[in-house]
């Protein structure tokens, strides 16, 4: 194992809790803020936006820069956001905190990653970006759960000051660690849409956005989810999300070895499969089921669905990267738009469920979108079937015609 990949890792770690934290805080923040918690689910979706929006165009700006200084610099900035955040006295203004560690998330994960895959050889691509994705899942593990602690013993303002002091100490490691003459990323506008209009990269791109919409209609609201339906709150949630952690580290290990051993295709296709029913029987429970009976169950479908959910990361991103092998670095930015696209989507998916009906409802119009993506899926993987048909087709039609003389 390269040790490099385990720094990028450790950037991802920080930069996963970061982005991921307000989920087990977001009724804290309601409280604080006094506001309501699906108008607290903003957080969620301006910074999905602004990753959507700003990875593409800031990885162009900075592609010809010193991986190194990307890399560092990203952290600095992610980690001086979640500072500025943690002293925020106006909702507008934590807000306003989240959009720029939005972009510094966007500048350093779609670089770790294409770093990670220029760093091994093609059979193991999947492998090593479970590894640097990994960093995500330990925070799932770790991060977020500690940061939902924190909030719980002394406000949501310790939540952001223990994300700082993760990006810091993530910065110290790719600085000391981290040689410098990385691979670089450098690529036009015009490069990025050149690849983003193939139809195999939208379709691919398609189904990240809906699998991930589906996931974050649920995720970005588990914790009111849980407590109304569960009665799972205060040290109960911290356990509840540990739960979700280890089941996506483990989901992200396995998808990475099951698509490198079955192909990318067959995984994902499981994958969505599980996710999709998993999301609904969240639903299921909480309608059929009272919360004294649910909290014993909500825990083993969390698992479940964690796992799903992480485990076709390598996947997509190994599949993307053997459709364009010339542009990794392009497909991997534009995949990690179409996911925070699809955690925006989510989001305002979530926040409008709750209000047109309760929680109850998250898992069930999760569920719809995974179905959707799985659709996708099948259209691309129906296209690539004809693909090869009609070049095995063209290769007979060459190989039989009779020579002329």
């Amino acid at each position: 194992m390269d040790a490099r990949l385990l720094w990028l890792a450790g950037g991802a770690f920080a930069i996963g809790t970061g982005s991921l934290i307000v989920t087990g805080i977001l009724p804290n923040l309601a409280a604080g803020f006094g506001i309501s918690v699906d108008s607290a689910g903003l957080l969620l979706t301006a910074f999905a936006i602004a990753y959507a929006i700003g990875s593409p165009v800031l990885s162009t700006l900075l592609g010809n820069i010193e991986r190194k200084f990307v890399l560092a610099g990203s952290l600095v900035v992610f980690a001086a956001a979640n500072l500025a955040g943690a002293f925020a006295t106006d909702f507008s203004h934590l807000i306003l905190a989240r959009i720029v560690m939005a972009l510094a998330a966007g500048v350093y994960m779609p670089a770790a990653n294409a770093v990670a895959v220029t760093l091994v050889p093609p059979e193991r691509r999947a492998r090593a970006i479970a590894l640097v994705t990994g960093g995500m899942t330990v925070a799932l593990i770790l991060g977020v759960p500690l940061g939902t602690a924190a909030a719980a013993a002394g406000g949501w303002h310790l939540a952001f000051l223990l994300v700082a002091l993760f990006g810091t100490l993530a910065l110290i490691g790719i600085l000391w660690k981290l040689p410098i003459g990385l691979p670089r990323g450098a690529s036009t506008m015009a490069a990025r849409l050149a690849v983003a209009r193939r139809g195999d990269i939208l379709l691919a791109l398609a189904t990240t956005m809906l699998w991930t919409t589906g996931a974050f209609t649920l995720y970005g609201y588990i914790a009111p989810f849980l407590a109304n339906h569960g009665g799972i709150t205060g040290l109960w949630l911290g356990a509840a999300l540990v739960v979700s952690g280890i089941g996506s580290a483990l989901g992200n290990q396995f998808g990475g070895i099951a698509s490198d051993r079955f192909g990318p295709e067959r995984t994902l296709t499981i994958v969505l499969t599980v996710l999709a029913g998993a999301l609904a029987a969240f639903s299921l429970v909480a309608v059929t089921l009272p919360p004294t009976t649910a909290i014993f169950i909500l825990p083993v479908i969390l698992v479940v669905w964690s796992a799903a959910g992480w485990a076709g990361h390598p996947s997509q991103m190994s599949r993307l990267a053997a459709m364009a092998p010339d542009s990794v670095v392009i497909a991997l930015s534009l995949n990690a738009s179409a996911m925070y696209i699809g955690i925006a989507a989510g989001s305002v998916l979530g926040q409008q469920s709750i209000r047109l009906g309760n929680t109850s409802w998250l898992g069930f119009v999760g569920a719809a979108c995974e179905v959707a993506a799985l659709a996708v899926l099948w259209l691309a993987l129906r296209r690539k079937r004809a693909a090869k048909r009609s070049d095995s087709d063209i290769t007979e039609i060459v190989i039989t015609a009779p020579s002329v003389r």
